[in-house]
This record gives structure tokens, C-alpha cells and sequence, in this order.
């Protein structure tokens, strides 16, 4: 049952953002305006949390003295802390390293190994910095040690 609440209350979110993403100009995908980011978290957000609501739906309720598992909220507060943290390093390493920590660190704590974390982290970091800084123009903090 708390699954299911959950979930209608992340439709509603998502759709709030959804709709107020709708009121910002969109511009269009070669020339990008303040709502196109906006709108297209907001449709993702929305597709998912509708995703979550449907599986929740099909599923049997769990029994009513049923907890939700520690190792679940291990996670979060992991996920969490990354999140923390890469706030935090962002203007002292610049963009491209706090990425890769981030995803890097995040992804082991997730359960990944070294190898694939590492490289992903370096994946992700490339083709983020590659898509805001050099394809859409967005000013990503370079660091103390580079500026």
C-alpha cells in the first residue's frame, strides 16, 4: 500500500514540474531555450514515476508488518551523500573530476566494481562535459586549480 501511495505521489510531482516546465520557452533542439532542460527531466520524471505507479498496481501488496529492507536505505543515504558531495567539490575541482567522482564513487557504493565504475565515471564525465559545455554552450565550474 505504501508502494502504491508512494508512487501517485511522485505522478503528481512529476506532473507538477511537467507543467511548470510547460509555461518556460522551449526553443528548439539546435537552439535550446531556458525550458527545453526543464521539459525533457519533467517527461522523463513523468514516464518513469507512471512506470513505477504500473508496476506497483500489478503487484500483490506486501503484508501489512513488512519493512522495507536496511540495505535499501543504505543506498539512499549513499546516493545522497554522493550527491553531497559532488555539490560541495564542484567549484573547487571543476566539473569534469567532481563528475567522475561522483559517478565513480557512487556506482561502487551501488555495488559495482572498481573497473566498471571507474569507467563509466570517465564515460559519463566526457560525454556530460561534451554535451553542457561544448554542444549547449553552458559555463561548467573548471576548478580552483584550473582558473
Amino acid at each position: 500500500m505504501t508502494e502504491r501511495l508512494l508512487a501517485l505521489a511522485v505522478v503528481a510531482a512529476s506532473g507538477a514540474y511537467l507543467l511548470s516546465a510547460l509555461a518556460l520557452p522551449s526553443g528548439t533542439p539546435a537552439r535550446p531555450g531556458p525550458g527545453f532542460f526543464p521539459l525533457a527531466i519533467g517527461a522523463f520524471g513523468a514516464v518513469m514515476a507512471l512506470a513505477w505507479t504500473a508496476r506497483a498496481f500489478r503487484r500483490a501488496p506486501a503484508p501489512a508488518g513488512e519493512r522495507a529492507p536496511v540495505e535499501g536505505l543504505g543506498r539512499v543515504v549513499a546516493t545522497g551523500a554522493a550527491l553531497v558531495g559532488f555539490c560541495f567539490l564542484l567549484p573547487w575541482i571543476g566539473y569534469p573530476v567532481a563528475a567522475l567522482v561522483f559517478v565513480g564513487l557512487l556506482l561502487r557504493w551501488l555495488g559495482a566494481g572498481w573497473r566498471s565504475a571507474v569507467v563509466t565515471g570517465v564515460a559519463s564525465a566526457i560525454v556530460s562535459y561534451y554535451l553542457f559545455a561544448v554542444l549547449l554552450d553552458v559555463p561548467l565550474p573548471r576548478g580552483l586549480l584550473l582558473d
